[in-house]
């Protein structure tokens, strides 16, 4: 593999504003990816929970810290599942936080 697509692990956090009330943000942390086809047996499996997977990508398991939020060519996803592949890999299946037009 050639780790050459960038992606960003994110982290969301909650603060309150001035009036009270929640605000959402997030803390980006830039790794190096391979993006990957969602598997059919990925996508039957995630649909049947309600979910329909869009993104499957490959980053080194090392630099994963449990994030909740991956964001890959300035679409946000939420992260399903990971998934441990060969050597020190790691799978992230996510679906998209906000359904894009067209989709």
């Amino acid at each position: 593999m050639y780790w050459r697509d960038i992606g960003y692990l994110c982290k969301e956090t909650t603060t309150l504003d001035s009036m009270r009330k929640p605000q959402k943000s997030f803390t980006k942390r830039e790794v190096f990816c391979n993006e990957k086809g969602v598997k059919r047996n990925e996508f039957y499996q995630a649909q049947a929970q309600g979910y329909k997977p869009e993104l499957c990508v490959e980053i080194k398991e090392s630099e994963f810290g449990g994030e909740t939020h991956f964001e890959f060519r300035e679409i946000m996803y939420r992260i399903i599942r990971t998934y441990p592949v060969k050597g020190e890999n790691l799978e992230i299946i996510c679906n998209p936080l906000v359904v894009q037009n067209g989709s």
